[in-house]
């Protein structure tokens, strides 16, 4: 089979971003032992979005050329393919991740760090503010490609670069609520540090 790649590919704009899940754009991370360490994240897209149902709609189309090209004009009935429903047919969710109600979702990877901007295109380094996070809103760029060996037949897709758009609600653990967990501190409340000269019994 012929390598097969599709043109570059955008996630989202600046009015209607996608949500980033699941990121690792920090270091890259090998999920299985044996396995390559990637970095990649999955974006997801809300169908009940005009220009998101567009870009589902652009992604399924895209999949599908791809696939016909490098499968010799037919699709494989065990093709997997980098973009999923997550609603099956009896309207359950495939992922009870939080977020992920409803959506779709497009999981991306790559062995190379891609490049993550923000808004004004500057580059970020882990640690930076406004470096993306699991909830934040984001636009990606993306190649599809056609994969097939003893790992199965798939199209992949291969993250380039995250630009972030805005903060959104961490998918993180949730914040704990300080005035329910913890006292205010009065100076009063606070008792001297012990000496080497206190007479402390072991």
């Amino acid at each position: 089979m012929k390598s097969k790649t599709s043109e570059v590919l955008q996630l989202g704009t600046a009015t209607d971003p996608v949500r980033l899940s699941f990121p690792v754009l920090e270091q890259a991370k090998a999920f299985q032992e044996g396995q390559q360490a990637k970095f990649g994240a999955a974006f997801l897209m809300d169908p009940s979005n005009k220009t998101h149902a567009a870009l589902i709609a652009k992604l399924k189309s895209e999949i599908k050329k791809l696939a016909l090209e490098a499968y010799d004009g037919k699709l494989p009935g065990d093709l997997k393919v980098c973009l999923t429903n997550n609603v099956n047919q009896d309207g359950t969710q495939k992922k009870a991740y939080a977020g992920y109600e409803g959506m779709y979702y497009l999981t991306a990877n790559s062995s190379n760090r891609p490049v993550v901007v923000d808004r004004e295109r500057n580059p970020l380094a882990p640690g930076d503010a406004g470096f993306p996070y699991a909830g934040a809103y984001v636009i990606a760029t993306i190649t599809l490609w056609a994969q097939n060996n003893k790992f199965g037949k798939r199209i992949n897709a291969n993250l380039r670069g995250v630009q972030f758009v805005r903060d959104g609600e961490s998918f993180g653990r949730p914040s704990i609520n300080v005035e329910d967990e913890f006292e205010a501190i009065e100076d009063s409340d606070v008792k001297p540090a012990i000496t080497s000269e206190d007479d402390i019994a072991f």
